[in-house]
């Protein structure tokens, strides 16, 4: 069974509704975090602050289920930062390329190099927390430590996509 199947096993585990909840409910302490945050230092400290207040107040919060539906809800988050933040890294890329391009053609390839990374990176992330899942065989950690994973990985590729485009400013 692949990652994405282990993903969808445990999305279908944790309702929808459940999720939804999630992230209406606790999705603002991450929103918060993050637009204030000047730099990667301050985006890297707002990892995990949306699960933490969720597994703090919910009940249950801290049972395997609870644990992983807040990852989840964190991990929703996040992703919807990562698709805005690649959009501005592309649109920041053609840019880059558009102006690069008249005078040095070989050296405006910023927008298949995203592209490319973006795609490997996909892959490695679902490689990754597929062996994080699997490392605990059919103990109940697998649930956990799973959307820990993709919670993290999405996060700090989100930063890294913010990187790219403060590093040339």
């Amino acid at each position: 069974m692949t990652w994405r199947l282990h993903m969808a096993a445990l999305l279908i585990a944790a309702p929808a509704a459940a999720t939804e909840h999630e992230v209406k409910t606790y999705g603002h302490v991450l929103e918060a975090c993050y637009l204030a945050a000047e730099n990667a230092e301050g985006r890297t400290a707002c990892i995990g602050k949306m699960a933490e207040a969720c597994m703090e107040t919910e009940e249950g919060g801290y049972s395997t289920f609870g644990m992983a539906s807040c990852n989840t809800g964190e991990m929703l988050v996040w992703d919807f930062f990562l698709n805005t933040e690649y959009m501005n890294t592309m649109d920041w890329a053609k840019a880059a390329d558009a102006s690069e391009g008249e005078n040095f053609p070989e050296f405006a390839n910023r927008v298949e190099s995203l592209r490319d990374a973006q795609r490997a990176w996909i892959a490695f992330r679902d490689a990754e927390c597929g062996m994080a899942y699997a490392q605990w065989g059919a103990g109940s950690m697998r649930h956990i430590s799973g959307t820990g994973c993709v919670l993290q990985m999405t996060a700090e590729r989100t930063i890294e996509l913010v990187g790219y485009r403060e590093f040339q400013q």
